[in-house]
């Protein structure tokens, strides 16, 4: 089995906190959205690989934060099935209301990535 690093999970959601603000330009939303779907993907695979590492198969997004929400890495998966709802919604369908909106759950993820984070390094 390959060593798992957190380092490139680190510095993107170090990038999307050191780029967020609350009151950004069209074009800075824009950028900061792209940083928290960066975000969103490398997180559930990072914790994919990491859940292997413990003898724990899972596949998509979704089965990936149920599986840590089983074992007790997360205390709610509902809310990271909304990150990744918001983030399929960027991937897929572009408008200023869509933007808005996952716009607006990024403070959250912030912190839950951190949480995250945090037990993803306890476990490898």
């Amino acid at each position: 089995m390959t060593d798992i690093t957190l380092e490139k999970l680190r510095k993107v959601l170090e990038s999307l906190e050191r780029g967020y603000k609350t009151n950004p330009s069209e074009l800075e939303r824009d950028g900061i959205i792209q940083r928290y779907e960066f975000s969103v993907e490398l997180t559930w695979k990072t914790a994919k690989k990491v859940l292997e590492q413990n003898s724990i198969e899972t596949d998509v997004p979704k089965n990936v934060f149920r599986e840590m929400a089983r074992i007790g890495w997360i205390s709610n998966p509902e809310v990271w099935f909304d990150f990744i709802k918001q983030r399929n919604k960027a991937s897929h369908i572009y408008n200023e209301e869509i933007a808005k909106e996952i716009f607006e759950v990024i403070p959250s993820f912030i912190i839950e990535s951190r949480k995250v984070f945090e037990v993803l390094k306890q476990k490898i």
